[in-house]
């Protein structure tokens, strides 16, 4: 995710097609997550999985060795991040659907951290590994990125996941996805929390892009552009880890408003001048506060959710990242080539402050001060049948 962006920018010189590649993985995410969650619940999901990574290991290795030729177009990078796309959105409501197999529920609130602090460890060791490995060769993260693809798929084997119980009548998709809708809209927490969630994150992804094409334009090193990465990765990462504390000492909804009143305020420092260690700064602080809240909604989500709809809720749900992924680069590249970085962080800075009215102002979000696994009770939601209670 840090590489292919970057490396745009070195074939083309494009801030806009840079958000263009990164938008288009996020579009077929967006588009593929429809139908995903309906067959993530009908089918084997810990072989959705596997079959996800299987899938992305051959077009990233293409890319690598047309890039070891210097003959990689943006045709194959387009591809690159179309593949992504699909085996992305099959890949998370599956695992996503699983997580409640394998823990206990009183344990799931920590669980849904520990699975947040995962991915920045990700986010934490990519930027910086992938900013030295592509000053050496263009060719050399995505060769890495190829390798971890085969290691996942390894691991993802060597798992053992109790088979759920697939829906004995299958009716059709557009029902079983509707399904899923309606439980959601039946939740006017969910509704709520997610609807100020996608507006932070459209801009924090906007954010990413736009510090990158500044740090690139005023010749900062690639080196020290993946201090931006690595400064974001340990500030999520901390978070992460902290997260079940921190919802012990806040309710789900001040941490929405922490989160989204610090961003509006540190926002506009990156408009003052193009240094790594300043954006990476602000985005790490920006990224420290936003796993208590997904920590709080997602294990809400988990928890009040039927098994035979986990995947389905769990892709629904995950249109609205699909939503600010595809926008967030896209926007910020536009901003970025119209008004300038600096015209485009304070246009972020802007959005951010209507987050934050908004969750304060939300009569939902109000009322949402659960902070254990345990879903509060709610009116108007569908009864879970027997037939609905997890397996163990």
């Amino acid at each position: 995710m840090f590489a292919l962006p970057l490396l745009v920018l070195a074939l083309t010189g494009s801030a806009v097609q840079a958000g263009a590649a990164s938008a288009l993985s996020a579009v077929t995410r967006l588009v593929v997550l429809v139908p995903a969650g309906a067959l993530t619940d009908r089918w084997d999901r810990r072989r959705v999985m596997l079959w996800c990574e299987l899938a992305r290991l051959p077009v990233i290795t293409a890319l690598a060795l047309a890039l070891l030729r210097d003959s990689a177009g943006f045709g194959l990078v387009l591809l690159v991040a179309i593949v992504d796309g699909v085996a992305a959105a099959l890949f998370a409501p599956a695992e996503e659907a699983v997580l409640p197999q394998v823990v206990d529920k009183s344990q799931l609130s920590t669980a849904v951290a520990v699975t947040a602090a995962r991915s920045y460890v990700a986010t934490l060791a990519g930027p910086g590994i992938g900013g030295l490995l592509f000053s050496a060769h263009r060719a050399l993260p995505f060769l890495a990125n190829a390798l971890t693809y085969a290691l996942s798929g390894l691991l993802i084997l060597c798992t053992r996941i109790k088979a759920h119980r697939p829906p004995s009548e299958r009716r059709s998709l557009v029902h079983e996805v509707g399904e899923g809708v309606r439980w959601i809209a039946r939740n006017p927490v969910i509704r709520a929390s997610l609807l100020v969630a996608v507006m932070a994150s459209i801009c924090f992804n906007a954010l990413n892009l736009i510090v990158l094409a500044a740090a690139e334009r005023a010749g900062v090193p690639t080196g020290q552009i993946g201090l931006i990465g690595v400064l974001t990765g340990a500030g999520g990462l901390a978070g992460a880890l902290l997260a079940p504390r921190f919802q012990r000492l806040m309710t789900p909804r001040t941490a929405i408003l922490v989160l989204a009143w610090v961003s509006t305020a540190l926002t506009p420092l990156l408009a003052t001048t193009a240094d790594a260690l300043l954006f990476g700064a602000v985005l790490g602080v920006i990224a420290f506060l936003a796993p208590t809240v997904q920590t709080a909604v997602v294990t809400y989500q988990m928890a009040s959710t039927p098994d035979r709809l986990r995947g389905r809720v769990s892709a629904a749900l995950g249109l609205t990242g699909g939503v600010a992924g595809a926008a967030g680069p896209l926007l910020g590249g536009t901003l970025v080539e119209t008004v300038g970085w600096r015209g485009a962080v304070l246009g972020c800075a802007g959005a951010l402050l209507l987050a934050g009215v908004g969750a304060a102002l939300s009569p939902a979000l109000r009322s949402f001060t659960q902070v254990t696994g345990e879903a509060p009770a709610e009116p108007a939601l569908t009864p879970t049948p027997a037939t609905d209670t997890p397996e163990r």
